[in-house]
């Protein structure tokens, strides 16, 4: 009815304008035929628009007969225009249009990020606070994982707070090609070091995490960039531990290095992953800060590093019962005034859980791997290993516990600093919006050099994360 009205209220106006144009050349008794013409069609449509207006109103009501001065029913309409028929209002579900106006609020109240080649991004990040305690003097006092001298004033422990694990990062969804997904990830934080200077201690410097390029298809994927290695990659739970995972130097083997890989799935439980990564050999550069990096053992040896790593994987992360047990091997070169020197490794790892309990952990045995925290940051032989097991009695309630230990498999040379490093832990996490976790850990560290007492620290750690 609508479009019919509309349609001749479009030749009405076409008619008038010819009208006026043939009013020039038409004899007079023409021009006003077409002026009768054209008020017949005028009063027409008015009547029209007057039945409208009445099923508008709500006229068609049962029961209720048309407004007085129209003239036609609903019945009458319809028979003056069979084309369009009139239909009965239909029912509208409030629910569903509650869902409808929820959907367009979201999607206009997304803010959306895109890149100079109009890709997607996503930025997103961790507002990253805690509050710390130690005991002892450990190296580090927001995540300690060697334990030092005491000062000379005999004065140990310290009490702090910083937000330098506060990270950012964003993701890039690329175009799909012939079946292979193109995306790549870059994340920072502030664990880079300190200005040196009076408040340098809240004016934490960036530090590179993540970088990389990854192309997935449905059974292979490659990626280049700097990543967490591929030996060894499980970690233990902690939210206090962000920017370094914990039980570094402890039995946790851990870096991220630049690095090329190719992941393969043979079959649906088993994923081959091998490539070559950065010859970063963990030397000591005896300065604090360097401008430039500098060409040390690793890089001296003029090659690259090689990992491997093959895993058995069952079920979903998501649903909470899964498995993930794996076999990794690195190989590698550092040259040094007595010539060239292997660097090599050997890992197990697992993690596991099924519904409320979980374990993870890992063992291993390596040379001169100074580099990823083994040998506790010494060049030497050594084996170590961690292990921890987890209860989630609810959904935004969890708890961990384990320890670890890294020592020397030579004897001890009484100039080393370090012999054996061990540490136990606990920690309590509370989800309490999926945006917002707390947590409160304890740490048990203890040193023990090639000669001498060992050094032992009570680490206390109050958290605060807001996922963004």
């Amino acid at each position: 009815m609508t479009t019919r009205f509309v349609q001749r209220c479009w030749l009405v106006g076409v008619a008038a304008l010819f009208a006026n144009g043939a009013a020039a050349q038409s004899q007079p008794t023409d021009v006003g035929h077409e002026i009768a013409a054209l008020r017949a069609e005028v009063e027409r449509l008015r009547a029209e628009l007057r039945d409208l207006r009445t099923l508008v109103a709500g006229d068609r009501s049962p029961g209720r007969e048309p407004r007085s001065g129209t003239g036609r029913g609903p019945s009458d309409v319809q028979a003056a225009d069979p084309v369009a028929p009139v239909q009965a209002p239909q029912a509208v579900d409030p629910q569903a249009s509650l869902e409808i106006l929820r959907t367009q609020v979201a999607e206009m109240a997304e803010i959306k990020v895109e890149s100079a080649s109009r890709l997607p991004i996503k930025v997103f990040g961790t507002i990253h606070t805690n509050v710390v305690a130690n005991s002892a003097a450990p190296n580090w006092l927001d995540s300690p994982n060697v334990v030092n001298v005491p000062p000379a004033d005999g004065h140990e422990g310290s009490f702090s707070a910083s937000l330098r694990q506060t990270r950012v990062g964003a993701t890039i969804d690329g175009p799909t090609l012939n079946g292979v997904r193109v995306n790549g990830t870059l994340v920072m934080d502030f664990f880079g070091g300190i200005p040196g200077f009076a408040t340098g201690q809240v004016m934490g410097l960036p530090r590179l995490l993540v970088a990389f390029a990854r192309f997935e298809g449905r059974r292979t994927a490659a990626e280049v960039g700097q990543d967490q290695m591929i030996l060894a990659p499980v970690d233990p739970t902690s939210l206090a531990s962000f920017a370094f995972p914990a039980l570094f130097r402890s039995g946790n083997l851990y870096l991220r290095t630049p690095q090329a890989r190719i992941e393969q799935m043979l079959g649906p439980h088993v994923r081959v992953t091998g490539g070559i990564v950065a010859p970063v050999g963990g030397d000591v550069p005896g300065e604090d800060y360097r401008f430039v990096p500098q060409a040390f053992g690793g890089e001296r040896s003029r090659r690259p590093g090689v990992q491997a790593r093959v895993a058995w994987l069952a079920g979903d992360r998501e649903t909470s019962r899964y498995g993930d047990v794996g076999v990794s091997g690195h190989y590698g070169w550092e040259r040094r005034s007595t010539g060239l020197t292997e660097s090599s490794a050997a890992a197990f790892d697992f993690s596991v859980r099924r519904d409320w309990i979980g374990a993870a952990g890992e063992f291993f045995v390596g040379d001169n791997v100074d580099a990823f925290g083994g040998g506790t940051g010494l060049d030497a032989r050594t084996q170590g290993g961690w292990a921890e097991i987890q209860f989630h009695p609810a959904t935004r309630l969890s708890f961990a516990a384990g320890g670890g230990v890294d020592r020397l498999r030579d004897d001890p040379a009484p100039t080393l600093p370090r012999h054996r490093n061990r540490s136990a832990y606990g920690t309590t996490i509370v989800s309490l919006t999926p945006e917002i976790q707390a947590s409160f850990e304890y740490h048990w560290l203890a040193t023990r050099p090639g000669t001498g007492a060992e050094r032992r620290n009570h680490h206390f750690d109050w958290t605060l994360a807001y996922k963004f």
